[in-house]
């Protein structure tokens, strides 16, 4: 089966017949690329096609290569049903999670899993058109490098920051340089296609898919890099909203007292306040006074960054731990508020900050107690994300998970 280019294996099809078949097809490698393992059965379920339909359609993937047996399920009574699951290598997918100062890049296999080392790209982000050009230039060799064949890499997954319309493609925030839509300009250089979410939204769902995927429905997603995002999960889908700006939480100004001016104009923007920018402004002002504490001596080698007052924070620096127990504070306030209007049953911390842990944590903890309803958080859980530094990549990858071949399988 051509992957690369449904679309036009699907124009090549004569009669009925063989393009529903072809459809047919597309629905059960797409079932097995989001579920992994599944049996005919419960593909049968979940696609909606007999299960004759789905036997014969197996046996014909089985046959060209994109499908193998993975041994049995467990039984239900009776004879125990063979297990399928895409082969090795049916196809991959590029990955891509661009953050303000980083491009980061890797291939990955239809199992989710990266075959590839990641590349880095050291560029700050911004709207010109030699950024775009350069990450292109970048993701090109990333793809050259790869070693596979090009018709096997058969899309793109980019998770970025911004105020980004996945439906129709746009960033409106960074790369809209000529105002046109920002996946049309990567797919017209990688000749691939591609697929674009905003990161908050993007790691949410990776968490969801490959993380916390214990059969939570109800999802927020906070991370707090030199940015803070959001992403919301109601009954188990993203949340968008009606322009897809859904999550910018970051941007709600709800501390009046404060004179700090947001990167978005507005004073008192919780991203102002509490993000890894705001901490690093913070960390700076006080190692005026204070070069020979534990967090002074380490930025006397390194460039002081969020990851750095962690670091700090957890080698026991006092000024650092105030730091990032004060940004959990005013993070719990504004928590408490999306608890109170979304009633979440799970909340996922992650990010550089989140590494933090209980000085992080603990602190939200607290300002919940002060700022929301008991009845209101009483069945919210808040858990640390378990995908770790790997989780802006595995964004792009859900991304793909997600919304790979719908197009064809809504025609």
């Amino acid at each position: 089966m051509n992957l690369i280019d449904p679309k036009k294996s699907l124009e090549s099809k004569e009669g009925v017949v063989e393009i529903k078949n072809y459809i047919n097809k597309i629905k059960l490698i797409k079932n097995l690329y989001t579920k992994g393992s599944n049996t005919a059965g419960e593909i049968c379920n979940e696609v909606g096609i007999s299960l004759p339909t789905v036997n014969s359609l197996l046996t014909d993937l089985i046959k060209s290569g994109e499908i193998v047996k993975d041994g049995r399920a467990q039984s239900q009574g009776g004879r125990k049903p063979d297990l399928y699951r895409l082969a090795d290598g049916s196809f991959y997918i590029l990955s891509v999670d661009i953050n303000k100062f980083n491009t980061t890049a890797a291939i990955y296999a239809s199992n989710n899993e990266a075959v590839s080392e990641t590349y880095t790209l050291k560029i700050k982000l911004n709207n010109e058109k030699e950024t775009f050009d350069k990450i292109s230039d970048f993701l090109e060799e990333v793809i050259k490098s790869s070693n596979y064949e090009n018709d096997k890499i058969i899309a793109v997954g980019i998770s970025m920051p911004g105020m980004i319309d996945s439906v129709n493609g746009i960033n409106h925030t960074y790369l809209n340089f000529d105002q046109h839509d920002l996946v049309s300009k990567f797919e017209q250089r990688l000749a691939k296609k591609v697929f674009l979410e905003n990161d908050a939204r993007a790691m949410t769902l990776a968490e969801f898919k490959f993380g916390h995927n214990e059969g939570y429905k109800d999802v927020l997603g906070i991370f707090i890099g030199w940015g803070i995002g959001l992403g919301i999960m109601i009954d188990g889908k993203i949340y968008q909203g009606a322009s897809g700006f859904a999550g910018e939480f970051s941007h709600s100004p709800i501390f009046e007292s404060s004179d700090v001016i947001c990167s978005c104009g507005k004073k008192g923007c919780l991203d102002s306040i509490a993000s890894g920018t705001a901490i690093v402004r913070k960390a700076k002002e006080a190692l005026v006074t204070d070069m020979e504490s534990i967090m002074g001596r380490m930025a006397r080698e390194k460039e002081i960054t969020p990851e750095l007052v962690v670091n700090a924070a957890l080698s026991g620096d006092q000024r650092a731990i105030t730091i990032l127990s004060q940004a959990g504070l005013d993070l719990g306030r504004g928590i408490s508020i999306l608890i109170q209007l979304l009633n979440p049953k799970l909340i996922i911390l992650g990010g550089i900050i989140a590494e933090a842990k209980h000085y992080l944590t603990t602190p939200i903890h607290q300002a919940l107690n002060i700022y929301s309803m008991a009845k209101s958080r009483e069945n919210t859980e808040i858990a640390l994300y378990k995908l770790g530094r790997e989780v802006g990549l595995l964004g792009g990858v859900a991304v793909v998970n997600e919304k790979i071949f719908e197009d064809i399988i809504q025609s």
